[in-house]
């Protein structure tokens, strides 16, 4: 008798039913797209943020110990120490290789160019990094280079010129600006200022890009004091691409190197993806807010309509409980329609939503397609439930009697 009652309520006024099913379709819809955004903006936007420079450094033990003075942080007076390029290697079998983006290996030196002592940078032109503001073009060959923009405004000299390093003659592709040491530096590829200084497979350091997570309370409570953490945390800190942690993965795979952090970079891109995906869940919760209130809007009218109906089973001996389960299994196989329908388009809308905003293919996330019925179901029971119990509150007599 129930499933037929229940097959009957669900066929009868239709409109009402299929208007009640394509509110819990839409927002539901947007939810998931708004959850597929969430899902990815950490990896797509954490490549975007690549124009905020390397997140971690690579150099020798010896160059990165800190020497302070009164307070203050001052280079360490030593000779200068360098990593053989040829270690880079083993950052291919690290824990966290596929968080690696990119690794740009430095070799600074000082170098005599146009009569006057000057800094000497070899790096990788072929994939320079994304903040570099270039005025020119970047070098074709190995007689090109770049200048900074402080160095060539010292020496008067500009993109197509040619500048005298050593004995050699370069020509300037290119200058460029970047806010740090590459602004006083002339530039040109790697393997050519370890032949010019005799330093062949050797670099100074290595800029490393990474996919991070942004700092919590663990990572920072690690930073801070190692010996603090219990070894469960540990392992839940290690597991975890926090900055630190995949730094001390990348030190770990290379003797003799110290992997540190740069803060500046780091801490900015953590505050700006942590408020980007908060925003994102704040308009996925409102939206499913929104969903809620418009089926309950359509439900209260659907079971106002109904309410001689009630009325009347209770007359002749329903009980509420029967009553109240048939309007909420009707509702949730409304929702879970709806929730169904919008598993599909909801992912489509995500990968959209992906494209349109970062021009790269969103990742398939099932977990969306399981979450998608629960969320209508879970928004038609809401929407249903106070409409349903007004309804089995009213007196049943003076509605039999009309009033």
């Amino acid at each position: 008798m129930f499933y037929r009652l229940l097959m009957e309520s669900v066929t009868r006024r239709g409109s009402r039913k299929l208007l009640a099913a394509l509110a819990v379709w839409i927002g539901v819809t947007l939810v998931v797209a708004l959850l597929a955004l969430s899902l990815d903006v950490g990896d797509k936007m954490n490549r975007e943020l690549r124009s905020f420079g390397a997140n971690i450094k690579l150099e020798p033990a010896s160059a990165a110990i800190p020497v302070r003075v009164g307070g203050h942080e001052l280079a360490a007076a030593v000779q200068p120490a360098f990593l053989q390029e040829s270690q880079l290697g083993a950052l291919k079998s690290i824990f966290w290789v596929n968080n690696i983006l990119n690794v740009s290996p430095r070799l600074w030196a000082k170098a005599e160019v146009q009569g006057r002592q000057c800094q000497l940078l070899g790096t990788n032109l072929e994939n320079p990094p994304d903040y570099w503001q270039l005025t020119g073009s970047w070098p074709s060959s190995e007689d090109e280079c770049l200048l900074g923009s402080d160095l060539a405004r010292e020496l008067h000299l500009t993109a197509g010129q040619t500048v005298l390093l050593g004995n050699s003659v370069f020509r300037i592709s290119g200058v460029v600006a970047t806010g740090g040491r590459e602004d006083s530096a002339l530039i040109t590829a790697l393997p050519t200022v370890q032949r010019l200084t005799g330093l062949e497979g050797k670099i100074s350091e290595a800029d490393i890009s990474a996919l991070t997570t942004p700092e919590n309370k663990l990572a920072e409570k690690y930073r801070l004091d190692p010996k603090s953490i219990t070894a469960a945390e540990y392992e839940r800190w290690y597991c975890t691409p926090y900055p630190g942690s995949v730094a001390a993965d990348i030190q770990q795979a290379v003797p003799g190197s110290a992997a540190r952090v740069v803060r500046r970079v780091s801490e900015s891109q953590g505050v700006v993806l942590s408020r980007i995906q908060s925003l994102v869940l704040l308009l996925g919760l409102l939206t499913l807010v929104t969903a809620t209130l418009s089926t309950m809007g359509v439900l209260t009218s659907a079971v106002l309509e109904r309410r001689t109906e009630v009325a009347l089973m209770r007359a002749i001996g329903a009980h509420s409980e029967n009553i109240l389960r048939l309007f909420l299994t009707e509702a949730a196989f409304l929702g879970l329609v709806g929730g169904t329908l919008a598993a599909a388009t909801g992912s489509w809308l995500g990968a959209w939503l992906v494209h349109a905003v970062f021009g790269s293919q969103s990742e398939t996330h099932l977990a969306l397609w399981l979450l998608s019925p629960l969320l209508g179901l879970l928004t038609a029971l809401a929407g249903s439930a106070l409409p349903v119990a007004h309804t089995l509150s009213q007196n049943t007599a003076e509605v039999l009697h009309g009033n």
